[in-house]
């Protein structure tokens, strides 16, 4: 444990140029409160002419800071990337390292970070952000007719002198890394054990990318490992085998379903009729969803991906069996035949916004609202959905604004 009489040195890693203080406040500060920002930028006067070595306490002296403000300051930076903290358990020593901000490219390509700062700024800031660091130059109508680095230099060097075996460690911008909890190794021996994906088929780019999406919707190996293998493309080549916006879509999808764990909802529904109606949510109520999809496809058992979808409805969706099977059957009808995960999770969570509390919640917000007489629901709805006009069969485009901001 870090204590006030510990030995601690403080060394930057990267340039650390002054230019990069308006991208601190521009960028950093929106995040980490100005506590950790003025921490940030003491530490960086610090080093800027050399290491500081010394006690920690003298360390939070200088900065004016109360210890725990300092330390909860620190622990931030941390998390955000731009502090590295190395502790020497063999002689108790610590060492604090003071990266590089990110540039703004660097910032907003980073799936983390661009999701924090909208999250924190919200669209409207994000976009003048975008637009003060805008860069981009019209060169419409013009040829680019610079000169090739062969009209002036000769290529005539021996190969194996840009080739040293030496490992260069040079001053230059550092790439900080943010750390989390996500295990690369995890999601790769997840998608061994469980897919057909083979691992070399994937670039060190993608995986990176598929670390990225996971953190951003805080999701757990096995659950972005799902994702990835439906949006896996085998005839693409390496390195395009990911459908990158798929990824994102599917995970902001299913993202929301996973985490309204505490919905609760009633196994029966009390109907004193026995109109059509009333017949149809008795008859969802009475089968299990494994037995219900067995029927829909001459008692064939379903597929290991089907099971996990109607766990993932029974369990992370709290939905009982009966609003399972009405839901099913109402995608398997509109689908003509397929059970799209994507699709099933969309609707499911517009069910749990709007209120569904039982089967009959279930039939009465899937059916249209222009049809008063609800066994026409169950004659149209669910003998011809197709061309029924429900409310719920266009989420494809209600959903698309929520994607924009990550484009």
């Amino acid at each position: 444990m870090l204590d006030v009489c510990n030995e601690i040195r403080v060394i930057k890693r990267g340039l650390l140029p002054f230019e990069n203080v308006e991208f601190v406040f521009d960028l950093y500060l929106p995040l980490i409160g100005n506590e950790a920002t003025f921490l940030y930028l003491f530490l960086m006067n610090n080093v800027k002419n050399g290491e500081f070595s010394g006690k920690f306490g003298d360390l939070i002296n200088a900065s004016k800071m109360e210890m725990q403000s300092f330390l909860l300051a620190k622990k931030t930076l941390e998390s955000i990337g731009l502090l590295s903290f190395y502790e020497n358990k063999k002689d108790n020593k610590f060492l604090l390292i003071v990266n590089d901000a990110y540039t703004p490219k660097a910032f907003f390509t980073n799936l983390v970070l661009k999701g924090l700062f909208i999250q924190n700024c919200g669209e409207e800031r994000t976009k003048k952000i975008l637009e003060k660091y805008n860069v981009s130059i019209n060169t419409k109508g013009y040829n680019d007719i610079s000169a090739k680095i062969n009209d002036t230099f000769v290529i005539d060097f021996n190969s194996n002198f840009a080739e040293l075996d030496q490992k260069e460690d040079l001053v230059g911008l550092n790439k900080n890394t943010i750390k989390d909890s996500f295990s690369d190794v995890k999601l790769l021996n997840y998608l061994k054990k469980n897919t057909q994906i083979k691992i070399n088929s994937l670039t060190d780019d993608e995986i990176d990318f598929i670390h990225k999406v996971a953190t951003l919707y805080g999701m757990k190996e096995k659950d972005v490992g799902g994702l990835v293998a439906d949006c896996f493309i085998p005839e693409e080549p390496v390195g395009n085998k990911i459908d990158r916006n798929k990824l994102r879509r599917n995970a902001k999808t299913y993202v929301r379903s996973y985490k309204i764990s505490k919905n609760k909802t009633d196994s029966k529904t009390f109907i004193n009729s026995t109109s059509d109606i009333a017949n149809l949510v008795n008859m969802y109520e009475s089968i299990s969803p494994r037995k219900f999809l067995m029927s829909k496809q001459n008692d064939v058992e379903p597929s290991d991906a089907d099971k996990n979808l109607i766990e993932e409805l029974s369990f992370d969706m709290g939905f009982s069996n009966g609003i399972i099977n009405a839901l099913l059957d109402y995608v398997l009808r509109t689908k003509n035949g397929e059970l799209s995960k994507n699709y099933v999770l969309k609707i499911a969570t517009t069910l749990i916004r709007k209120g569904c509390k039982n089967t009959l919640d279930c039939l009465n917000l899937l059916s249209s609202p222009k049809r008063e007489n609800k066994s026409d629901f169950v004659k149209t709805n669910f003998d011809k959905p197709e061309n029924s006009d429900n409310s719920l069969n266009n989420l494809d485009d209600d959903e698309s604004e929520d994607y924009k901001i990550f484009d």
